[in-house]
């Protein structure tokens, strides 16, 4: 049985399935877990909620069950939600620029998982006179909003990107500023929510290619990079993924990208009251026992925006 939002299909034995490959003894462990993790939410005085536990056994899975490295997690998603007001200050999806960036470009979630249980992303440009005056800062938010829905719907085991270069514009890529990629990727990606990618895969990559691959290279670790493939042509993507999870737009059997990018936005809608909460939370850093240990990092001794990568 799927679950009861369109945008991801998750059947009833997605769960165990993820938790044996995290070597749950049983579902009884797990929420054993989930339960220490609640209550030790409810001893921070400067969280804003406790949340629900359906959010926190998704971190726990990302975390691959260790308690510890889930609430070091949790505690960074606060602090960013609090520190990082690039990205998180007017990030609600109901805003105008969010509809300006669906309408620019497609960031789809592909409903039906991997065999492996992975989760796939598909990118395109959807309208390249749009995308030519476009912020990457939006399409990070939008990523966010898309996680967001993931952590309270999905089973977010790990992530495959689909990346397709069609319609983009030469001077978008050159668009891109650092701080922006390091916080998607480094920041956000990895240190707060702690997604796995499996897997990246660019076809109709543009000429300025290498340029790319070496500014991604300057921000994620060697192992992750090498998780990159650049495809000639469909034939590695559809042997990797399966047909009948791409869409139909590059000749699978899935929706199409504008019905997939419409079920998103409708999801958005009926999730309004809970991004609206989401706005609202923040930490309270009077109330805080101590500082991170990655303080600096979140803005608590410094700034996201002097960050400087070699």
């Amino acid at each position: 049985m799927e679950s009861s939002t369109h945008l991801f299909e998750v059947g009833d034995n997605i769960l165990e399935l993820v938790l044996n490959l995290l070597n749950y003894s049983s579902i009884n462990s797990f929420n054993e877990d989930v339960g220490k993790i609640r209550e030790w939410m409810m001893k921070q005085p400067h969280f804003p909620e406790v949340m629900a536990d359906k959010k926190i056994e998704n971190f726990l899975i990302l975390n691959k069950g260790s308690v510890e490295r889930c609430k070091e997690k949790i505690e960074n998603y606060y602090s960013v939600r609090t520190h990082l007001t690039e990205i998180f200050e007017n990030i609600n999806p109901k805003l105008p620029y969010m509809e300006y960036t669906l309408k620019a470009m497609y960031m789809v979630p592909l409903p039906k998982l991997t065999k492996d249980n992975y989760r796939v992303f598909y990118h395109k440009i959807r309208d390249a006179h749009l995308a030519a005056n476009f912020d990457y800062n939006y399409a990070v938010r939008l990523v966010v909003n898309i996680q967001e829905l993931r952590l309270t719907e999905d089973v977010a085991y790990g992530d495959v990107f689909v990346i397709d270069g069609q319609n983009t514009p030469p001077s978008l890529v050159f668009k891109v500023k650092l701080t922006t990629l390091y916080n998607a990727l480094v920041v956000i990606y990895k240190r707060v929510f702690s997604n796995r990618m499996k897997a990246l895969y660019l076809i109709n990559a543009p000429s300025s290619i290498e340029w790319i691959l070496n500014v991604i290279k300057s921000v994620i670790k060697p192992k992750l990079f090498e998780r990159i493939h650049v495809c000639e042509n469909w034939n590695t993507v559809f042997e990797q993924i399966g047909e009948e999870i791409l869409p139909r737009d590059c000749g699978g059997k899935e929706k199409s990208l504008e019905k997939l990018q419409d079920i998103l936005r409708q999801e958005f809608k009926r999730r309004q009251e809970y991004f609206d909460q989401l706005d609202e939370l923040r930490l309270n850093e009077e109330l805080r026992p101590q500082k991170l240990k990655d303080g600096d990092m979140f803005g608590f001794s410094g700034n996201f925006k002097k960050l400087e990568i070699d």
